[in-house]
């Protein structure tokens, strides 16, 4: 009999989550052994909260609880949890032994620091955070195979960072001007927990910024852009769109002298070569939410006025899927050893 790795998902309520799970139902390598919401309350079937899953799983969904987890003898670990209840369990996650996924924001930054000012605690397992594997998925493949703690990214750096990385390193980006980038998301990128800006009479027929100048995405952004010291050099505005699930990405920069838009299409074509989740717009169309929703990938596409070295990138993902729940599949694949794409495509 094929051996099957045991895989555990706390914060199993969310959208995230939900999705999370609807993937491990129909993976080959994994085996859904237990589900945990982060908050107390009554076990309740898995069904009674997806209604979408019956069928799929007789399940039920636990309040989170240490010995529980242990009592499983998971392989993998999946924290869809909200950020200071990753803070406080992924150290003991770890004990476990397991490889642990934490799709929160707390273990992504290297400055402990930075998460009192943007997250509103003190992080106090800052030997973690430089353990801690940044899992975007597409640059450090390498670095997965036996990675005991992931950090998944934010849905807003991975459509940014996806596009940019390749250009930074490629060096032809002019650094001495600001990176712009104006980024919409899908109302569940605001999680499923209810307040007055995500009603729907708020949202509907609108379109806002939210969070300028000091959403939480901006450091990471800047730390994987290289820009930590630079801050001034980047510009991060978000959007609150009235649409379900989706983010579009479109960012500006300046260009070093003399690189084309064919340049900005080669980089990315050597970059992604292997990569099965990044789909590159080399014609005249660019991507659009509608053709990442409730799909894994990265769309990214540009356009290039020459004469001035402007460049406009356009990136699209699912910010449930390639912005959470899909990239941490991702991840966890490489870690165990087994297909990246396996559950997922």
């Amino acid at each position: 009999m094929k051996h099957r790795f045991r895989a555990v998902v706390a914060g199993a309520t969310g959208y995230s989550g939900r999705d999370l799970i609807r993937m491990l139902l129909r993976h080959p390598d994994l085996e859904l052994v237990g589900t945990f919401a982060s908050s107390s309350g009554d076990a309740v079937k898995l069904t009674e909260i997806h209604p979408q899953l019956t069928g799929y799983t007789d399940l039920d969904c636990r309040p989170f609880n240490e010995e529980a987890v242990k009592g499983l003898k998971p392989d993998l670990i999946f924290l869809a949890t909200p950020n200071e209840f990753s803070h406080e369990i992924v150290p003991k996650m770890i004990e476990t032994g397991a490889v642990v996924v934490d799709l929160s924001g707390s273990f992504r930054l290297r400055d402990a620091r930075l998460y009192e000012q943007y997250y509103g605690f003190e992080h106090t397992s800052p030997g973690l955070l430089e353990r801690a594997i940044y899992g975007l998925t597409e640059f450090v493949a390498d670095e997965l195979p036996g990675a005991k703690l992931i950090a998944n990214p934010g849905c807003y750096p991975t459509s940014i960072l996806i596009p940019m990385n390749p250009l930074m390193r490629a060096g032809i980006i002019d650094e001495s001007q600001p990176v712009i980038c104006d980024s919409k998301s899908g109302v569940t990128g605001a999680g499923k927990t209810a307040n007055s800006t995500t009603h729907f009479v708020e949202v509907s027929e609108s379109f806002r910024a939210y969070n300028v100048f000091k959403h939480r995405h901006t450091p990471e952004i800047a730390q994987g852009l290289g820009l930590e010291n630079r801050t001034d050099n980047l510009i991060f505005t978000p959007h609150l769109l009235p649409i379900n699930r989706g983010i579009l990405s479109t960012i500006y920069i300046r260009l070093t002298g003399g690189v084309r838009r064919t340049d900005l299409l080669d980089c990315w074509r050597e970059s992604f070569k292997s990569s099965k989740f990044v789909r590159i717009f080399d014609g005249s169309q660019l991507p659009e939410i509608k053709f990442t929703a409730n799909t894994p990938f990265c769309d990214i596409g540009c356009t290039v006025d020459e004469a001035t070295g402007q460049a406009i990138i356009v990136s699209s993902i699912d910010n449930l899927l390639k912005g959470a729940a899909s990239q941490a599949l991702q991840n966890a694949n490489l870690a165990l050893g087994v297909d990246e794409g396996a559950g997922i495509i």
